[in-house]
C-alpha cells in the first residue's frame, strides 16, 4: 500500500515492529495520576515515529491540559516524533480539552495527530481512526459515508484483526473474542469451511454445539490487506494496525 502505514507497539516489542520498516506508534505513553505525561522505559536514544498517547486506567485526574500539552509537544521534539496519535477509549470533558489544545499546537508546529471518531469534532485537520472491525452491515459503505463526512485525506483505518465467536442470535452484535490457538482449534474440531464475506471483508464459519448455533468472525493476512486495499480504493491513504495482533501475518498484508 503506498501512503503511511503505522504499526502500534509496546516497547517490549519494538525491535520486532521496526524490522517491517514502518512507521511506529510507540505504546510506551499515557496520561499520569498527576495529569502529566508518563512514559514507561524506551530506548534512551529512540528518535522517530510517532508518540501513542493513553488515557491510563482508573479515575481520569483533573489537571491543566496545556501543562500537559507542552509535556507531549517537549517529548515529540527530543525524540523527532511525526505526531501524536491518540488511543483513548473513553470520552470525557478533560480530555476534550486537551484533544483541542493539542490540536492548536501541532497544527502550529506543523506535526500530525490522529483521533478516534469520538473527538473527531475537536480538530477540523487532524486525521480521524476509523474502525474496520465490524460484525454487520458493509464495510465498503461505512467508509464511504465516512469519506464523504471527512474526506479522505482525513481517514486513517484502524485495522483491529478480528477473531471472535459470536453464539446465535445475538442482539448486543459483541462476540467472544478467541485467541490464536483457540480459532484454530475450533476450526480444527468441526473441520470447518471458511468464506469470505465481501460486505464484512473479512473471513467466517459456521458451527454447533450444546449451546446452539455459532458464527466466528476472523481475520487472516489476506483480509487484511483487503481492507487496505479497500481503503485505497477509496482515496484512504492512511492504515495503522496493532503489532501484537498482526505480526505474524504482516509481510502477506502489506507487501
Amino acid at each position: 500500500m503506498e501512503g503511511n502505514v503505522i504499526l502500534s507497539a509496546p516497547p517490549p516489542m519494538l525491535s520486532g515492529a521496526l524490522r517491517h520498516e514502518r512507521p511506529i506508534a510507540h505504546m510506551a505513553y499515557q496520561i499520569g495520576p498527576d495529569f502529566r505525561l508518563f512514559r514507561t522505559s524506551i530506548p534512551l536514544g529512540l528518535r522517530g515515529g510517532y508518540m501513542m498517547l493513553g488515557e491510563g486506567e482508573g479515575t481520569l485526574p483533573s489537571g491543566n491540559p496545556e501543562i500537559l500539552t507542552a509535556d507531549i509537544m517537549r517529548e515529540c521534539l527530543h525524540r523527532g516524533f511525526s505526531g501524536v496519535i491518540l488511543a483513548f477509549s473513553r470520552t470525557s470533558p478533560t480530555l476534550h480539552a486537551l484533544t483541542a489544545a493539542l490540536a492548536g499546537r501541532l497544527k502550529l508546529s506543523g506535526g500530525e495527530l490522529y483521533l478516534p471518531e469520538a473527538y473527531a469534532d475537536d480538530s477540523d485537520w487532524a486525521k480521524v481512526l476509523i474502525s474496520t472491525a465490524i460484525s454487520g452491515g458493509s464495510l465498503a459503505g461505512r467508509l464511504s459515508e465516512m469519506v464523504q463526512h471527512y474526506g479522505a485525506g482525513r481517514i486513517c483505518l484502524d485495522i483491529e484483526r478480528i477473531r471472535h465467536d459470536f453464539c446465535l442470535p445475538t442482539e448486543s452484535g459483541t462476540g467472544v473474542k478467541l485467541s490464536a490457538k483457540s480459532l484454530a482449534s475450533l476450526m480444527e474440531l468441526h473441520q470447518a469451511e471458511p468464506y469470505f464475506s465481501q460486505d464484512l471483508c473479512a473471513y467466517y464459519f459456521t458451527y454447533q454445539d450444546e449451546q446452539g448455533s455459532h458464527f466466528v468472525l476472523y481475520d487472516d493476512a489476506g483480509s487484511v490487506r483487503k481492507k487496505i486495499f479497500l481503503g485505497k480504493k477509496l482515496g484512504i491513504s492512511s492504515a495503522l494496525l496493532f503489532y501484537p495482533e498482526t505480526f505474524d501475518i504482516l509481510p502477506n498484508a502489506l507487501f
